[in-house]
Protein backbone atom coordinates (compact mmCIF):
# COMPACT_ATOMS: atom_id res chain seq x y z
CA UNK A 1 0.00 0.00 0.00
CA UNK A 2 2.63 2.16 0.73
CA UNK A 3 4.75 2.21 -2.73
CA UNK A 4 1.48 2.59 -4.32
CA UNK A 5 0.70 5.46 -2.75
CA UNK A 6 4.19 6.97 -2.85
CA UNK A 7 4.44 6.93 -6.74
CA UNK A 8 0.38 8.40 -6.30
CA UNK A 9 1.95 11.13 -4.87
CA UNK A 10 4.98 11.98 -7.04
CA UNK A 11 2.60 11.35 -10.13
CA UNK A 12 0.63 13.80 -8.68
CA UNK A 13 3.54 16.34 -8.09
CA UNK A 14 4.27 15.91 -11.14
CA UNK A 15 1.00 16.90 -12.78
CA UNK A 16 1.11 20.26 -10.29
CA UNK A 17 4.37 21.07 -11.99
CA UNK A 18 2.99 20.81 -15.43
CA UNK A 19 -0.11 22.63 -14.68
CA UNK A 20 2.15 25.54 -12.86
CA UNK A 21 4.32 25.76 -16.19
CA UNK A 22 1.16 26.04 -18.63
CA UNK A 23 0.08 28.89 -16.35
CA UNK A 24 2.58 31.05 -17.44
CA UNK A 25 1.45 33.78 -19.84
CA UNK A 26 2.60 34.90 -23.47
CA UNK A 27 5.58 36.83 -23.51
CA UNK A 28 5.45 39.85 -23.57
CA UNK A 29 5.25 41.05 -27.41
CA UNK A 30 8.67 42.68 -29.15
CA UNK A 31 8.58 46.03 -30.53
CA UNK A 32 7.95 45.33 -34.38
CA UNK A 33 10.69 46.96 -36.65
CA UNK A 34 8.05 49.19 -37.86
CA UNK A 35 7.25 50.40 -34.55
CA UNK A 36 11.09 50.89 -33.25
CA UNK A 37 12.28 52.84 -36.68
CA UNK A 38 11.79 56.86 -36.54
CA UNK A 39 8.71 58.34 -37.96
CA UNK A 40 9.44 59.48 -41.93
CA UNK A 41 9.73 63.55 -41.93
CA UNK A 42 6.39 65.35 -42.89
CA UNK A 43 6.90 66.40 -46.98
CA UNK A 44 6.91 69.54 -48.08
CA UNK A 45 3.36 70.55 -48.42
CA UNK A 46 2.39 73.15 -51.66
CA UNK A 47 3.21 75.91 -52.03
CA UNK A 48 5.97 76.37 -49.09
CA UNK A 49 9.24 78.05 -49.98
CA UNK A 50 10.85 75.12 -50.53
CA UNK A 51 8.88 73.82 -53.12
CA UNK A 52 7.22 76.57 -54.81
CA UNK A 53 8.69 78.71 -57.91
CA UNK A 54 10.83 82.23 -57.06
CA UNK A 55 9.54 84.14 -59.71
CA UNK A 56 9.60 87.53 -59.01
CA UNK A 57 7.05 90.21 -60.86
CA UNK A 58 8.09 91.79 -63.82
CA UNK A 59 8.28 95.81 -62.85
CA UNK A 60 7.13 98.47 -65.04
CA UNK A 61 8.08 102.07 -64.61
CA UNK A 62 4.79 104.01 -63.32
CA UNK A 63 3.16 106.34 -66.00
CA UNK A 64 3.72 109.96 -65.11
CA UNK A 65 0.57 111.95 -64.00
CA UNK A 66 -1.66 113.57 -66.75
CA UNK A 67 -0.61 110.74 -69.40
CA UNK A 68 -3.71 108.34 -70.51
CA UNK A 69 -4.31 106.10 -73.15
CA UNK A 70 -7.83 108.27 -73.20
CA UNK A 71 -9.10 110.21 -76.08
CA UNK A 72 -8.34 113.55 -75.23
CA UNK A 73 -10.34 116.94 -76.05
CA UNK A 74 -10.41 120.87 -75.30
CA UNK A 75 -13.58 121.94 -73.14
CA UNK A 76 -15.00 123.90 -76.61
CA UNK A 77 -14.51 121.00 -78.41
CA UNK A 78 -15.71 120.22 -81.28
CA UNK A 79 -17.12 124.32 -81.22
CA UNK A 80 -14.51 126.10 -83.57
CA UNK A 81 -11.56 128.43 -81.55
CA UNK A 82 -9.75 131.10 -82.32
CA UNK A 83 -8.25 132.37 -85.67
CA UNK A 84 -4.92 129.82 -85.62
CA UNK A 85 -4.05 130.70 -89.52
CA UNK A 86 -3.72 128.16 -92.25
CA UNK A 87 -1.17 126.17 -91.88
CA UNK A 88 1.04 124.02 -88.48
CA UNK A 89 4.73 123.59 -89.22
CA UNK A 90 5.30 120.41 -87.24
CA UNK A 91 8.70 119.33 -85.08
CA UNK A 92 9.42 116.64 -82.29
CA UNK A 93 11.81 116.72 -79.38
CA UNK A 94 13.07 114.07 -77.03
CA UNK A 95 12.90 114.58 -73.28
CA UNK A 96 13.23 112.49 -70.33
CA UNK A 97 10.63 110.16 -70.16
CA UNK A 98 8.60 111.49 -73.11
CA UNK A 99 8.97 112.92 -76.41
CA UNK A 100 7.21 116.10 -77.54
CA UNK A 101 5.17 116.83 -80.74
CA UNK A 102 4.63 120.57 -81.60
CA UNK A 103 2.39 121.98 -84.06
CA UNK A 104 3.34 125.91 -84.18
CA UNK A 105 0.60 128.51 -85.94
CA UNK A 106 1.00 131.72 -87.35
CA UNK A 107 -2.36 132.89 -85.45
CA UNK A 108 -2.79 134.41 -81.74
CA UNK A 109 -6.31 132.44 -81.61
CA UNK A 110 -6.92 129.42 -78.55
CA UNK A 111 -7.64 126.29 -80.06
CA UNK A 112 -10.10 124.06 -79.52
CA UNK A 113 -9.09 120.30 -80.07
CA UNK A 114 -9.34 116.35 -80.37
CA UNK A 115 -6.56 113.97 -79.79
CA UNK A 116 -7.16 110.22 -79.81
CA UNK A 117 -5.94 106.46 -81.10
CA UNK A 118 -7.72 105.34 -84.72
CA UNK A 119 -7.40 101.86 -85.60
CA UNK A 120 -6.94 103.17 -89.48
CA UNK A 121 -5.98 106.89 -90.24
CA UNK A 122 -8.47 108.21 -92.32
CA UNK A 123 -8.26 112.31 -94.20
CA UNK A 124 -11.22 114.33 -92.84
CA UNK A 125 -14.24 115.26 -95.92
CA UNK A 126 -12.53 112.52 -98.63
CA UNK A 127 -12.10 109.19 -95.93
CA UNK A 128 -9.25 108.11 -97.92
CA UNK A 129 -6.79 105.88 -96.01
CA UNK A 130 -3.81 108.22 -94.95
CA UNK A 131 -0.12 106.32 -95.35
CA UNK A 132 1.15 106.77 -91.80
CA UNK A 133 4.36 104.61 -90.73
CA UNK A 134 4.44 102.84 -87.14
CA UNK A 135 2.35 100.64 -85.04
CA UNK A 136 -0.16 102.81 -83.65
CA UNK A 137 -2.03 106.40 -85.20
CA UNK A 138 -2.81 109.52 -83.29
CA UNK A 139 -5.21 111.79 -84.78
CA UNK A 140 -5.16 115.49 -83.91
CA UNK A 141 -7.83 117.49 -84.93
CA UNK A 142 -7.43 121.25 -84.52
CA UNK A 143 -9.27 124.56 -84.78
CA UNK A 144 -9.97 126.88 -86.24
CA UNK A 145 -7.76 126.34 -89.14
CA UNK A 146 -8.06 128.64 -92.28
CA UNK A 147 -7.09 127.82 -95.73
CA UNK A 148 -3.19 128.63 -96.78
CA UNK A 149 -2.88 131.75 -98.72
CA UNK A 150 -2.34 130.75 -102.64
CA UNK A 151 0.93 129.62 -103.58
CA UNK A 152 1.97 128.60 -99.98
CA UNK A 153 3.89 125.11 -100.53
CA UNK A 154 2.75 122.71 -97.75
CA UNK A 155 5.23 122.06 -94.61
CA UNK A 156 7.16 118.53 -94.63
CA UNK A 157 6.74 116.03 -91.81
CA UNK A 158 9.10 116.37 -88.87
CA UNK A 159 12.67 115.46 -89.93
CA UNK A 160 14.23 112.31 -89.47
CA UNK A 161 17.07 114.03 -87.19
CA UNK A 162 14.39 115.23 -84.99
CA UNK A 163 12.29 111.67 -84.79
CA UNK A 164 15.59 109.39 -84.57
CA UNK A 165 15.89 107.46 -80.98
CA UNK A 166 12.09 108.64 -80.40
CA UNK A 167 8.94 106.44 -80.08
CA UNK A 168 7.48 108.83 -82.80
CA UNK A 169 8.12 107.08 -86.72
CA UNK A 170 6.59 110.26 -88.02
CA UNK A 171 4.49 113.33 -87.24
CA UNK A 172 2.21 115.33 -89.94
CA UNK A 173 2.13 119.09 -90.24
CA UNK A 174 -1.31 120.59 -90.40
CA UNK A 175 -1.70 122.12 -94.01
CA UNK A 176 -5.38 123.95 -94.23
CA UNK A 177 -8.12 122.81 -92.76
CA UNK A 178 -11.85 120.79 -93.61
CA UNK A 179 -15.01 123.48 -92.82
CA UNK A 180 -11.90 124.92 -90.21
CA UNK A 181 -10.96 121.47 -88.36
CA UNK A 182 -7.01 120.95 -89.38
CA UNK A 183 -5.63 117.27 -89.13
CA UNK A 184 -2.53 115.21 -88.72
CA UNK A 185 -1.38 112.25 -88.01
CA UNK A 186 1.53 110.71 -85.36
CA UNK A 187 3.00 107.27 -85.88
CA UNK A 188 4.06 105.44 -82.68
CA UNK A 189 6.59 103.30 -83.31
CA UNK A 190 5.82 99.97 -81.00
CA UNK A 191 2.50 100.57 -80.03
CA UNK A 192 -0.36 102.87 -78.34
CA UNK A 193 1.47 104.65 -75.31
CA UNK A 194 -0.41 107.20 -73.01
CA UNK A 195 -0.03 110.81 -74.08
CA UNK A 196 -1.15 114.05 -72.90
CA UNK A 197 -1.96 117.16 -74.50
CA UNK A 198 -1.14 121.06 -73.59
CA UNK A 199 -1.44 124.54 -75.41
CA UNK A 200 1.11 127.43 -75.63
CA UNK A 201 0.81 130.65 -76.53
CA UNK A 202 3.49 133.08 -77.82
CA UNK A 203 3.38 131.67 -80.62
CA UNK A 204 0.63 129.11 -80.57
CA UNK A 205 0.91 125.95 -80.60
CA UNK A 206 -0.38 122.63 -79.88
CA UNK A 207 1.47 120.18 -77.99
CA UNK A 208 1.65 116.43 -77.65
CA UNK A 209 3.77 114.55 -75.27
CA UNK A 210 4.30 110.88 -75.75
CA UNK A 211 5.37 108.30 -73.17
CA UNK A 212 8.73 106.66 -73.71
CA UNK A 213 9.18 104.89 -70.48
Amino acid sequence: MRPTRTVSILAALSLMALAGCSDDGPPDPSPSPSASSASPSPSPTAGSPSTSPTNSPTVRPSVPSGFSLDDVSSPGFPNLGGDLGGIGVVRVGRHAGYDRVVWQFPGSGRPTYQVRYVDEPTADGSGDVVDVRGAAYLEVLITTVGIPAPGTPPPEDASASSIAGTVIEQAMPVYGGFEGYGQSFVGVRDRQRPFKVTVLTSPTRLVVDVYSG
